[in-house]
């Protein structure tokens, strides 16, 4: 090649390569201006605050120095969430779809330490109630883009819930890590409750810790979720006072719970909102070994609201819920209850304690209905079967539970009887059976008793036996000439129940009228 055709050549490719240079300047500052101008268009609900912006576009690369993302909601521009992240680094993003298609497309995110809090009010929910046509414009609905993000990872990031101010805790957890896999937003995405699709999801943070109310704390080691599961493990609710403590700040009884569960299983969650409504639903739940301590001192002024059966409680759910089966397994149920100055609260309990709920819902229509099965050891001894079925769609609330006792020494008993009742048994309960039919206002049962050797001691007010009148109660207590030839005692009863009372009240009035009718007939007591 002749000099003379080398040296216009040279200029040529030296020609070209500014071009390159000067196209490529431009190409970044073109994006980066694009980009900048996007940012300033956001609505007025997202702030995006950042201190620099740098793209590289035949990388596939941008940078953004010290960015901070906040939510604002409500009339009072109130900051609902505050995200905070050191310099990040995206990497493969398409800005050929930017510019052409206006779909800004990523081939993932990943964040790391961010630091996440969120607000949120009652005086939020009110603005944002009464403000709907303010808020039909400024908002996500108002973003143009279609955002495509094929993976996103949130790892290692704290994240604070504040109830209605920032001395306010509700959930805290320093180790949140969150991924979704094909994350689409767009103008149809943005008009859902959840204003995005995603193919799959996982997140798991360990030591969470919820404040669920005035009085109660809600806390877990680990939590897993993903499409097909959700796992929580080593669960506790407890009261955030001590026995003593609590009687101090409560003007009206009310239970102080310790209750823990090694593990919870959720198989196959769905959830999201139908007709403006929120609903779950998934094929099993599974609570491995509950183990559940309620204490409640009955010196404290009584609680007279009204107690819905679980019925209605289920029926008047703000959510619709779809439960097919809940299974605990290996559980223990220990109730205490103080009703005396200076004497021990007595207590019942319940000991390998397993149950089957079937239907666990608000969304079957009748004939269907809930039904628990439940295999435990009554006072950790004897045996017992329980069914217990109700209609949720039945407004009477009407329901059937019979339960089978197998044998028991009563002096088991004694931990509730001589505490609460000031009554001491002797003797065995070979088998008892109950049958109780009823509904919101009463009940009828029918109760079945074989036993031997039974006695009972009244008890004084210095917890010592009265002679006389431990004498005159035996005198009435059934002899074997009652007895039916298998050796059972049978009677039925009508009771009416206390509706200020729990459901656990309205049984229990069952078994004590039916024991009433089987000792001592209409007598006493």
């Amino acid at each position: 090649m002749t000099n003379k055709i080398k040296k216009p050549l040279t200029i040529v490719l030296l020609v070209i390569c500014a071009l390159c240079v000067v196209c490529l300047f431009f190409a970044n500052t073109f994006v980066e201006n694009k980009l900048k101008e996007t940012l300033k268009t956001l609505p007025e609900s997202v702030s995006f605050k950042y201190s620099d912006l740098h793209v590289n576009v035949f990388q596939g690369m941008l940078f953004v120095e010290n960015p901070e993302l906040e939510l604002i909601e409500g009339v009072n521009k109130g900051v609902d969430l505050n995200i905070k992240l050191e310099d990040f680094k995206l990497k493969d993003v398409s800005y050929w779809e930017y510019v052409v298609n206006n779909t800004i497309h990523l081939d993932s995110i990943i964040l790391l330490n961010a630091q996440i809090s969120y607000v949120r009010s009652k005086q939020k929910n009110k603005d944002t109630t009464n403000s709907k046509e303010s808020s039909k414009s400024g908002g996500l609905q108002d973003f143009n883009k279609i955002v495509k993000i094929d993976r996103f990872d949130l790892n290692h990031a704290t994240v604070t819930l504040f109830k209605a101010s920032k001395d306010s805790v509700f959930l805290k957890s320093d180790n949140v890590n969150i991924a979704f896999n094909d994350i689409h937003f767009d103008a149809t995405t943005a008009q859902e409750s959840i204003p995005f699709n995603y193919s799959n999801y996982h997140v798991l943070t360990d030591s969470l810790r919820f404040d669920v109310g005035e009085f109660e704390t809600l806390s877990l080691h680990e939590l897993e979720l993903t499409k097909s599961h959700w796992v929580v493990r080593n669960l506790k609710l407890k009261t955030k006072y001590s026995k003593q403590e609590l009687n101090k700040v409560i003007k009206k009884e009310r239970d102080h719970f310790n209750i823990k569960m090694d593990s919870l299983y959720i198989e196959q969650p769905d959830f999201g909102f139908k007709n403006d409504k929120f609903y779950f639903k998934t094929d099993t739940i599974t609570i491995q070994k509950p183990n559940m301590k309620i204490y409640r001192n009955k010196l404290i002024a009584d609680d007279l609201s009204i107690k819905p059966l679980y019925s209605k409680m289920l029926r008047d759910l703000k959510i619709n819920l779809t439960l097919p089966i809940l299974v605990l397994k290996d559980g223990y149920i220990e109730y205490q209850e103080k009703v005396k100055e200076g004497i021990h609260a007595g207590s019942i309990s319940f000991a390998n304690f397993n149950a089957t709920i079937k239907n666990v819902s608000n969304t079957y229509v009748s004939p269907t209905k809930t039904e628990l099965d439940i295999h435990t050891h009554f006072f950790d001894t004897a045996p017992l079967h329980a069914v217990w079925t109700f209609d949720v769609n039945n407004e009477k609330d009407e329901f059937n539970f019979k339960t089978e006792i197998g044998l028991l020494p009563v002096s088991q008993l004694n931990k509730f009887t001589e505490h609460n009742l000031n009554v001491k048994l002797e003797g065995q309960f070979d088998k008892v059976y109950a049958n109780i039919n009823g509904n919101v206002d009463r009940s009828h049962v029918d109760f079945s008793v074989k036993y031997e050797n039974m006695k009972l001691d009244i008890l004084n007010k210095k917890h010592k036996k009265n002679k006389f009148l431990s004498s005159v109660a035996n005198l009435f207590l059934r002899n074997d000439s009652d007895k039916n030839e298998d050796g059972f005692i049978t009677k039925s009863g009508q009771v009416e129940r206390d509706k200020t009372k729990s459901v656990f009240n309205f049984f229990w009035l069952n078994v004590k009228e039916g024991l009433k009718l089987v000792f001592v007939g209409d007598g006493i007591i």
